[in-house]
């Protein structure tokens, strides 16, 4: 999961997410995931050497791939650890899965899946061991164990010996779909056919850990200190402070190794601070304030060219979420109001005060470029406010004065505020409050709150990813926001995860999200784009659209 801080903002319109079929099977050659080499561009030579500075707008909740499941831990994650396969993204804004650990892999009835590994690949010192079959058996089976208890275990769900719940039905056992013939071919036996399944491995969490090191320290010190096979470690984590990674000299893929030698990531939760720190020159990324979008384009800077101001596509979708089990806007007795609020959000003044054109209004969960995508499936549109009248009139009585929360970030006060005004037109009362992300993260993650904003940045281009995470009823809370559970709804998402045909799974997810928006369990808000000014003293920048950003791609001009 990417539980969004909502730092990232952008109109989503991709050329179409493009998942290569022809990965699937046989040979697929080297992995396109590194960028290494010293090939010429319009940029210049790519040369070693300097630091790159780059803001995370939270403390993250973790930064190793077992406990990793917000934005900007995922960030950190996505530069020292891997998976068996990874992202390869061109300059359209099409994904494809392409090669990682494994070199390549093979099903013929989407069930069974064989992975065959590299030979060589290493982790950092001071593991320095190399990665084989077992290597990932050990690694889902630990993140798998309900004592690890890691919010991202779902991923790896459909592989047999998994429970419901997302955890392994017998820790002892493990996950029995697991199999080493030799030390370089995987084996993996899921419990039902799912044709995504290669897809979701780009999730962070099916990264390749090393558990006998995690286990001799300790998680709490390795979670300071995570140790990946990725082209860079992490050098120090001072909470609330910064993240600082350093240039791993002996990373096994020598052609794709990253340039600079250093990565400072300060964490700085203000946008108008973050902002003054890269106009001093401090930084080399940053989100803006809200309202300066547009004066950031006309900036003298990135007229000239010094700096680049962009809004790059973001498979994301915002939304307001429910406490299901609040007892005034929860369950059956909380619909009406639920709608009510929904129609009666301003979800266009979201779009033109907040980010200022950088999105477009969601009409759903699921976001605009995910394969199978629907508009409009939701049966209630925003900025209704006949039918918000008629909503809260078939409530039936004065609704008390409800809270929201979200995390504290000048965008997030402002849509707050946005969503305020609205719900008060409608005759819906709300008290707005703030927390800290972490903290956020943990009260929501508990139960406490009734209203509190979310969102979701695609861990993997798959209308699955949208739904099973967020809304299934076994899933953790950390990631289903909202508790809504619904025993109709998880039958169709089961029944779609075991759907081979692709028209046929899009029309079941299809349904099983109208189902839970006919529920009002959230109100979609808007799809953002990831609107960023980047100093041009760094060529080879490029986000993709789930985020992220190879930074061993980048070096100092």
């Amino acid at each position: 999961m990417k539980r969004s801080t909502t730092k990232w903002r952008g109109l989503v319109i991709l050329a179409g997410v493009l998942i290569v079929a022809g990965l699937l099977l046989g040979a697929c050659g080297s992995s396109d995931e590194g960028g290494g080499g010293a090939s010429p561009s319009a940029a210049g030579t790519p040369k070693p050497g300097g630091t790159y500075n780059f803001v995370l707008g939270s403390d993250p909740y973790a930064i190793d791939a077992a406990q990793a499941y917000e934005s900007e831990g995922m960030q950190v994650v996505h530069q020292v650890f891997q998976g068996l396969v990874a992202a390869a993204v061109d300059d359209k804004g099409n994904v494809a899965v392409a090669p990682g650990i494994a070199d390549r892999w093979e099903t013929t009835d989407n069930q069974t899946w064989t992975f065959h590994l590299k030979k060589g690949v290493m982790f950092s010192a001071p593991v320095s061991t190399e990665v084989t079959a077992q290597t990932f058996i050990d690694s889902w089976n630990y993140v798998t164990d309900e004592k690890n208890a890691s919010y991202v275990s779902y991923v790896l769900a459909p592989i047999e010996g998994m429970a419901a719940s997302g955890f392994s039905t017998d820790p002892k056992k493990g996950l029995t779909g697991l199999s080493a013939p030799d030390p370089y071919t995987l084996v993996v036996k899921l419990q039902y056919p799912f044709a995504d399944f290669a897809v979701s491995l780009l999730h962070p969490v099916s990264s390749a850990l090393p558990v006998d090191y995690i286990k001799k320290i300790g998680y709490e010190a390795f979670a300071l200190k995570p140790v990946g096979t990725g082209p860079y470690m992490v050098s120090k984590w001072v909470r609330k402070q910064y993240i600082d990674l350093v240039k791993n000299p002996d990373y096994w893929d020598k052609a794709n190794s990253g340039y600079v030698d250093k990565i400072h990531m300060p964490i700085i939760v203000s946008n108008q601070t973050s902002w003054l720190e890269f106009q001093k020159g401090d930084v080399d990324y940053t989100h803006v304030p809200p309202g300066q979008v547009a004066a950031s384009k006309a900036n003298p800077n990135v007229t000239s060219g010094e700096w680049t101001a962009k809004g790059w596509p973001y498979i994301t979708t915002d939304y307001v979420a429910f406490n299901w089990e609040d007892k005034v806007v929860g369950g059956s007795q909380g619909l009406e109001l639920r709608k009510a609020m929904y129609m009666s959000t301003d979800a266009e003044a979201i779009l033109n005060i907040v980010h200022e054109g950088e999105a477009v209004p969601a009409t759903g969960v699921v976001p605009q470029g995910m394969p199978g995508w629907r508009p409009d499936v939701s049966p209630y549109k925003t900025n209704d406010d006949a039918g918000a009248k008629a909503a809260l009139a078939a409530y039936g009585k004065t609704p008390p004065t409800l809270n929201y929360w979200y995390n504290t970030d000048e965008n997030n006060q402002k849509t707050a505020e946005v969503l305020q005004a609205g719900w008060k037109n409608a005759g819906v009362t709300v008290t707005l409050s703030n927390f800290e992300w972490t903290t956020f993260l943990d009260k929501t993650s508990k139960g406490e709150g009734q209203v509190y904003r979310s969102g979701w940045v695609a861990d993997y281009p798959s209308y699955d990813n949208f739904l099973y995470p967020l809304f299934q009823s076994d899933q953790p809370t950390g990631n289903r926001s909202s508790l809504y559970s619904n025993p109709e709804f998880d039958a169709l998402l089961a029944k779609a995860r075991a759907t081979n045909d692709a028209t046929a799974r899009y029309d079941i997810y299809a349904e099983a999200e109208k189902m839970m928006l006919t529920d009002a369990a959230v109100v979609p808000t808007v799809y953002p784009r990831a609107f960023r000014v980047t100093n041009n003293r760094i060529a080879g920048f490029f986000q993709d659209p789930i985020g992220f950003v190879n930074m061993w791609q980048l070096w100092v001009k």
